[in-house]
């Protein structure tokens, strides 16, 4: 699906309980995947990666399971498009159909050269038994990405012209809360029929302590065309790079951002964080081979995306465009980090029970 009609979100950030580690403190995923990202980020390349096996074909492919234009297409082509410049092996994006991608990734060679890219659906997918298989099925090679997404609010159209001093007060995040906080459902949230989606908007509500009216849609693009020019006071999740366009022409108003930080495009917007306990959410796209590929050959995988993510200007215009942030955790720790978000989201669940409001099983 196209970023300005649906984000596609996956979810990271701090969570209200998180998984125990063996001394009996907890790590939240969120906590988790930061210390992960400083420490490879800032080592270089390992001596175990400088000992990786090299790749034995002329072509890898990248499965995308989503189509052209989608958030996985733009960062699998760019990551592609870089990792081929590198030299030695070409690589090459094939957006398919999810069932097809899934299928072609299980029946590929352990060799390296067939991956898919993928977000955190895959933790959706298990939790909620709406695919046939789960992230287990396949080997974690390095999670790559994250892209931050919008909070935005309906206006119903441009307002109507008013004296110069004479303005409305635009709607706000903390009024949006308040309001919500004195009376629950009173603001509807446009929601797309995504199990990734309905998992980060449940995290939000838990984190935030409110509860909207939900409206369902069936793909992002009819979600996005309702916040655009359907009724005012509707809320949802749009991409950064839509956001900064409809709010120029008072089509949105765009409340928070749900990123550590507000972007360039976006300056003055508050963060999710400020009223969430710290939450933070994006896109995580992330790069998954056969599950009996060698640890060596994943190492050689893990070393080229990191030469590509260093590489100066790779994701500079997903970036200024959407946001997209570097996010390089490799191999163990990337399976790590997605075991935490699946006994997280689990508990999360059954915390709220909330299966039956958003068509999910309990």
């Amino acid at each position: 699906m196209p970023l300005d009609g649906d984000p596609g979100p996956g979810i990271v950030g701090r969570q209200p309980n998180g998984s125990t580690q063996p001394n009996g403190s907890t790590m939240r995923p969120f906590q988790f995947l930061m210390l992960v990202i400083l420490t490879v980020l800032g080592l270089g390349m390992r001596p175990d990666e400088a000992r990786a096996q090299e790749l034995s074909c002329i072509t890898v492919s990248i499965i995308v399971p989503s189509a052209v234009g989608s958030a996985g297409d733009l960062v699998g082509r760019a990551v592609a498009e870089a990792a081929t410049k590198l030299g030695g092996t070409s690589f090459r994006v094939r957006n398919r159909p999810r069932d097809i991608a899934r299928r072609l990734l299980e029946d590929a060679a352990p060799n390296g050269c067939t991956l898919m890219l993928d977000s955190q659906i895959q933790v959706a997918f298990e939790i909620l038994d709406k695919g046939k298989t789960d992230w287990r099925d396949f080997k974690p090679v390095a999670l790559l990405t994250r892209t931050p997404m919008a909070i935005a609010l309906s206006t119903g159209g441009p307002p109507p012209a008013t004296p110069k001093g004479q303005e409305p007060e635009p709607p706000s995040f903390s009024g949006m809360l308040a309001q919500l906080r004195d009376k629950a459902e009173s603001v509807t949230f446009a929601l797309v029929e995504d199990p990734l989606e309905q998992m980060l908007f449940l995290r939000m509500e838990e984190a935030l302590g409110v509860r909207f009216r939900v409206r369902s849609y069936p793909t992002g693009l009819a979600r996005y065309r309702e916040l655009v020019s359907g009724p005012p006071g509707v809320a949802g999740f749009i991409s950064l790079r839509a956001a900064a366009a409809r709010s120029k022409g008072k089509e949105l108003d765009v409340l928070a951002v749900s990123g550590a930080f507000a972007p360039g495009m976006l300056p003055g917007v508050p963060t999710l964080g400020a009223e969430a306990g710290g939450l933070t959410f994006g896109i995580d796209h992330g790069l998954f081979g056969p599950r009996d590929m060698p640890d060596d050959i994943v190492k050689s995988l893990v070393a080229i995306m990191r030469k590509v993510l260093e590489t100066r200007g790779v994701l500079s215009e997903l970036h200024k465009e959407y946001g997209t942030e570097t996010a390089l955790v490799a191999g163990d720790g990337f399976a790590r980090y997605l075991e935490n978000l699946s006994a997280d989201w689990t508990e999360m669940l059954q915390r709220q029970n909330n299966g039956k409001r958003l068509g999910q099983k309990s």
